[in-house]
């Protein structure tokens, strides 16, 4: 990107497309460190964060469970921002901060890794030429009431238990008219929905179930057999009956443990994207660029890095049959770090505040414009957390593999690096009250399209509109923090406004979302936010025809002039360095050459002439 021109020269005449193409898509290399620090970052967290939710499902956390987490998280997610932002802005160190809260966050997602999941009762599937049964791997109180009721279950990642076996899995389903049989590959999801049957069991050891009135493809079995030389064993997936008893006896070990390291977690990662976005306006307002452009690489970041992540996922659990999350956790570990390295290389000065923290947090406290704005992102901040908390596990009740989790993250990306290139003039063209509410329309859209989808693939066309909803009105949020906030106040603005909408409304997303989907389910759910998202867009409307719009115009004219004054005084500071440095090559010049070549002594005058 090339410098920003002065705003006092005349307008540069047309030279032709070449050469605006040539101007607009030259990489300024001032900012090519702060580029690269954008990519590793954001990377680094986005490898992690999709499968968060996942993790916890995966360890035996409930969805009510799930939702309590949620509710806590945002008290943490809400006060590390400003806290972050106010040290910052009190000691000038916004590179050491940011280095301690990428450390730190890295840190603690990776010790999630280390939780003990909730104990549970493992199933298998165990078949050959005589029958089949289910193998609960111990009795318990269960074991009777699992008589006589339906399960649907999933097996996957056949193995048979002898040498030379055959590659593929060949199912019999039979009654007193016919026999179906059919093929699969070992890591095929195979149903099978029929009524548990509890034809015996061995005290304090196993538990067997057979299946019976088994419902395939629209017909009605009674008997289930394999077709192999040799017993075969499979892994059962799904819902497994008479969970809530199990549950009741687990010890709470997993939920608090996992708690602990997730809030303190949440602290860190909110008060890192603060930091990134106030290091990042920092050296806009120094050395002149557009916010946008710099985010390119956010967008960047989010399109590789959570597909590489899903497919390396997918490869491992092909290999060893089970769904591991841990080569997410460290892919972006590395990243972190290549982030951690940039910036503590990255040269920013800071100017400090005026005035004491203490009485510009108050100042922005009662701005009545702030408070407005801050609500705004607030009802945004829920719309957005809801969807990065759920719509992955929607996706996954309508059979998702991971790849297209991964794959939908990449799409939404890629489509808003042009959008962000060109977000700036965009967002100054548009004004940012329309921003704003065509970011409410849009997620309205979403939530109404995810809610009316029966396959996954369909999200792609709503995933789209991620390019209003949260892209361009990100730069129109960010940017307007510089013309909100209090002189030398930057990263607290920022950090308010951060956590208002990455912490405690995505936070209060997260949590009425995962209420709704207990009380009724998810698309249902999805439907409530879409409402939200339409009442956030009539009330913006309102209030800013009623009451914002002079209030917002005469900031903004405020702030022009004060940027207009600290260039003017960032000019002659330069110029007056250029006359010292000047003076100093003279003085000595002067001291080397003061004696010509007749021996006659040479005045200052002489040396300059």
């Amino acid at each position: 990107m090339a410098p920003q021109e002065n705003s006092n020269e005349p307008p540069r005449e047309w030279r032709g497309w070449g050469h605006w193409l040539k101007q607009e898509f030259t990489i300024d290399k001032r900012f090519i460190p702060i580029k690269c620090i954008i990519f590793f970052f954001t990377g680094g967290v986005v490898a992690f964060i999709p499968y968060l939710t996942l993790h916890m499902q995966q360890l035996g956390l409930n969805v009510e469970e799930i939702a309590i987490m949620y509710a806590v998280l945002p008290i943490a997610s809400l006060l590390g921002p400003p806290a972050t932002g106010m040290i910052a802005d009190k000691f000038g160190k916004y590179n050491i901060m940011f280095i301690i809260n990428i450390i730190l966050t890295g840190v603690f997602h990776t010790l999630m890794l280390q939780v003990p999941p909730v104990p549970g009762n493992a199933v298998t599937f165990e078949c050959d030429t005589g029958g089949h049964s289910l193998v609960w791997e111990q009795c318990d109180d269960c074991y009777d009431l699992r008589n006589n009721t339906d399960a649907a279950l999933t097996i996957r990642f056949c193995k048979y238990e002898c040498e030379n076996a055959p590659e593929d899995v060949q199912l019999c389903l039979s009654n007193a008219f016919t026999t179906t049989c059919n093929s699969y590959n070992a890591t095929d999801k195979i149903k099978i929905n029929g009524t548990l049957f509890a034809p015996w069991m061995e005290e304090g050891q196993q538990c067997f179930h057979t299946w019976r009135e088994i419902d395939f493809e629209g017909n009605v079995y009674n008997n289930l057999t394999c077709n192999s030389p040799c017993p075969m064993k499979c892994q059962v997936f799904g819902e497994k009956t008479c969970h809530e008893m199990l549950d009741k006896n687990a010890p709470p070990m997993t939920f608090w443990s996992y708690f602990v390291l997730r809030l303190i977690a949440t602290f860190f990662l909110g008060s890192s994207f603060t930091m990134m976005d106030a290091v990042t306006l920092a050296q806009i307002n120094k050395q002149g660029g557009e916010f946008g452009k710099q985010r390119v690489m956010t967008m960047v970041g989010f399109s590789i890095i959570p597909l590489i992540a899903g497919i390396i996922i997918d490869r491992i659990g092909e290999k060893t049959g089970v769904i591991d999350y841990m080569p997410a956790f460290y892919l972006g570990d590395a990243l972190l770090l290549l982030a951690v390295f940039l910036v503590s290389r990255l040269p920013l000065e800071v100017e400090l505040p005026e005035e004491s923290l203490t009485k510009g947090l108050k100042e922005i406290i009662t701005r009545v414009e702030i408070d407005i704005f801050m609500i705004l992102i607030l009802i945004m901040g829920t719309n957005y957390g809801f969807i990065e908390s759920y719509l992955f596990v929607y996706l996954k009740e309508l059979n998702a593999p991971n790849y297209l989790l991964g794959l939908t993250m990449t799409t939404g990306c890629m489509i808003s690096i042009p959008m962000l290139f060109w977000a700036d003039p965009i967002v100054d063209k548009m004004g940012r009250h329309n921003v704003f509410l065509v970011s409410f329309l849009a997620y309205a859209v979403r939530m109404f399209g995810y809610a009316y989808i029966t396959n996954p693939w369909m999200c792609f066309p709503f995933e789209t509109l991620e390019v209003f909803t949260y892209q361009l009105m990100w730069v129109a949020a960010a940017t307007y923090c510089p013309i909100l906030a209090p002189k030398g106040l930057l990263a607290t603005m920022t950090g308010m406004a951060g956590a208002m909408h990455y912490s405690f409304g995505k936070g209060l997303g997260a949590f009425a979302g995962g209420y709704l989907i207990a009380s009724l389910n998810t698309a249902g759910a999805f439907k409530v936010f879409g409402g939200v998202a339409l009442f956030g867009a009539v009330f913006y409307f309102l209030i800013h025809h009623c009451y914002m719009k002079k209030l917002v115009e005469k900031r903004e004219k405020e702030y022009e002039i004060t940027k207009a004054e600290e260039d003017s005084k960032v000019s002659e500071l330069e110029v007056m360095q250029s006359k010292d440095r000047r003076v100093s090559r003279v003085s000595t010049y002067s001291r080397k050459s003061s004696v010509d070549q007749n021996g006659r002594r040479l005045s200052v005058v002489d040396v300059l002439m």
